[in-house]
């Protein structure tokens, strides 16, 4: 094979990962919108990739397939039964609540332990940013959120719509019963949650990393 740029390598860690995460390959234009470049521009780079060896495609949608070091397509490992599909909201708004439609195609895979996630709650995956550092969650670390609305303990980590945005931080309530939202990063002062309106969209259960 053909040695790589660092942009080839990189187009095929994102079909690799792709691939098992949604078990089909991406489509060109897909790939075009990840990396942020036309869709004609792709088509050269898969070409290049094509004569080097490295994957096949044909005209048909979504049929590209990497090849292994002895040239044969890689076969797309199937999940177990005991794993459960979570989608991955990369731009969430407190609206798409309503709308899983809204959530978009990408998923992860999780393992389905002790029922936790059949419980018929809604759940999907959000991306941390750095105002959870000093938890341990770290930003780009999946949030995985069960959507139950209206419900959080005290100290838990849970999504809250405030102003028409989304903010996860630990659920507080003061003496005279007024609920906060507190962050790790201590820079960022509290945020009140409003009595009146959408309040607490779910409740964060689990945090993905990939390493």
């Amino acid at each position: 094979m053909k040695r790589l740029t660092e942009k080839q390598q990189k187009i095929l860690d994102y079909i690799a990962e792709f691939t098992r995460e949604q078990e089909i390959a991406p489509t060109v234009h897909e790939l075009a919108s990840h990396f942020g470049i036309k869709s004609s521009t792709m088509f050269i780079h898969l070409r290049t990739l094509q004569r080097k060896n490295c994957l096949v495609r044909n005209s048909k949608a979504r049929s590209i397939k990497l090849l292994s070091p002895d040239g044969k397509p890689e076969k797309i490992s199937k999940r177990c039964n005991n794993a459960v599909a979570i989608p991955v909201i990369e731009n969430f708004k407190p609206e798409m609540i309503a709308d899983p439609a809204a959530y978009g195609s990408k998923k992860i895979f999780i393992s389905r332990e002790n029922g936790q996630y059949s419980s018929g709650s809604r759940f999907f995956a959000v991306k941390a940013d750095d105002k959870l550092v000093e938890l341990g969650i770290l930003p780009g670390d999946l949030l995985l959120v069960a959507a139950i609305p209206g419900c959080g303990k005290e100290n838990s980590l849970v999504m809250v719509e405030i102003n028409n945005k989304a903010w996860i931080g630990l659920l507080k309530e003061l003496p005279d019963g007024t609920k906060v939202l507190n962050f790790a990063n201590k820079d960022i002062p509290p945020v009140k949650i409003p009595v009146n309106g959408p309040q607490i969209i779910g409740t964060v259960v689990a945090v993905h990393r990939y390493f």
